[in-house]
């Protein structure tokens, strides 16, 4: 063989090499970026602790919320009875007094 392809057959297995002892520190770098981006996002995450009392809180609001509701549809409704009897009694005052005003000669 020449010297020449002795040459060019080192020159490629180095730049192989070397190729691939960058794409090993590449991958080792990205893994490691990986890891504490995961690392993070787990930091950042509330526990289970945490979203089981949220959970809990957004129920016991949602009770409150629904007994409001129902005291605030309670209190209208007796007030629409109120206001219904109200007016009920009206016309029949209305209807008494123009009872009594129509004079009686036997025809209705």
């Amino acid at each position: 063989m020449s010297r020449f392809r002795q040459g060019l057959i080192v020159y490629v297995l180095l730049s192989v090499l070397i190729a691939l002892a960058i794409a090993l520190t590449l991958n080792d770098e990205r893994r490691r970026q990986l890891r504490n981006r995961f690392e993070k996002l787990q930091d950042a995450l509330p526990d289970v602790e945490q979203l089981k009392q949220s959970a809990q809180d957004a129920a016991t609001r949602a009770r409150e919320t629904g007994s409001d509701l129902n005291e605030q549809v309670q209190a209208s409704a007796g007030k629409l009875v109120q206001h219904t009897q109200e007016i009920l009694s009206t016309v029949q005052q209305k209807a008494t007094a123009l009872g009594e005003k129509q004079p009686t000669n036997g025809v209705i």
